[in-house]
């Protein structure tokens, strides 16, 4: 069995002019079987050794990216949304400061974030849009329009049985004033764009980053972390798996064809990679190895 590198970096990765930084908001803890689906234990144990009650450590890994144009924030991990008698139980281990703070950290004064996007609203994506002050929470970017699918924003704010555990309404709402939201393909901001696959959530779409000749992909929860990119190995998290195989089977030769950056936002190792083919078989290695 695999001994997992757990990498606690913030690595910078450029695509042409863009300038890339996976943050680190901390750790979550999830069922293995059901972080790998149909892919038995035997298999994915291999990759991500599972604790004494078979979960899985993987990490929220949102993306602080400055373009030439732009200071863009996409994804924000879990926040402050969930509340610490949770944390045990999905195995949320957090490293402190919000979202602005991370931020902050790189160098870069929050205030000037001008914009942030999701490829899906689960609150271990999105419970750092806004952070509780004063006992109320705030958007954490007061300048930024929060760009996000309107389907998914629909379900995020008012999620029927199927889809309350999934969501932190409360800790989204804050957001309507500044709230941008789109459908299916489209230019997030100059360089950023939208690729609606669906298969995750009703509403998922990864995000392309295109500078010059170059490429990168975040994945979001289509593909979480390295070890997810086979075809097959699909989360039985994805409310329709069998939509998220068929995007993948259109999204990895696009990702091929470009020579993309692989950003994968829960991989525990280094979270950029690259993707690989070897007859029909897909796999990636990281950019760094460790």
């Amino acid at each position: 069995m695999k001994d997992v590198n757990y990498f606690e970096g913030t690595p910078t990765t450029n695509v042409g002019e863009i300038r890339v930084t996976s943050l680190l908001d901390g750790w979550l803890s999830l069922d293995g079987g059901a972080m790998y689906g149909i892919v038995p234990k035997v298999l994915w144990e291999k990759h991500l050794p599972s604790d004494e009650q078979n979960r899985v450590k993987m990490a929220m890994r949102p993306l602080l990216v400055q373009t030439p144009t732009n200071t863009v924030v996409v994804e924000s991990g879990i926040g402050q949304a969930i509340p610490p008698d949770l944390h045990e139980r999905y195995g949320i281990h957090r490293i402190g400061p919000t979202l602005d703070q991370l931020v902050a950290a790189q160098g870069v004064d929050p205030a000037t974030v001008d914009t942030v996007a999701c490829t899906h609203l689960h609150w271990d994506h999105s419970g750092g849009l806004c952070k509780f002050v004063d006992g109320r929470y705030v958007p954490s970017f007061p300048n930024a329009t929060y760009v996000v699918q309107g389907g998914e924003w629909d379900i995020a704010i008012a999620p029927t049985n199927l889809h309350k555990a999934s969501y932190a309404p409360e800790s989204l709402t804050p957001l309507e004033s500044q709230l941008k939201t789109v459908k299916g393909n489209g230019e997030i901001v100059k360089g950023l764009s939208f690729d609606f696959t669906a298969g995750h959530t009703e509403n998922h779409a990864v995000i392309w980053l295109e500078s010059g000749d170059e490429f990168g992909v975040f994945f979001g929860d289509l593909v979480p972390t390295i070890s997810h990119v086979p075809l097959a190995w699909i989360s039985a998290y994805d409310i329709n798996a069998g939509g998220s195989f068929a995007a993948r089977e259109v999204l990895y030769p696009k990702v091929l064809e470009r020579n993309a950056k692989c950003f994968f936002y829960h991989e525990p190792g280094y979270p950029v990679g690259q993707m690989l083919q070897q007859r029909s078989k897909y796999s990636a290695e990281p950019l760094v190895q460790r």
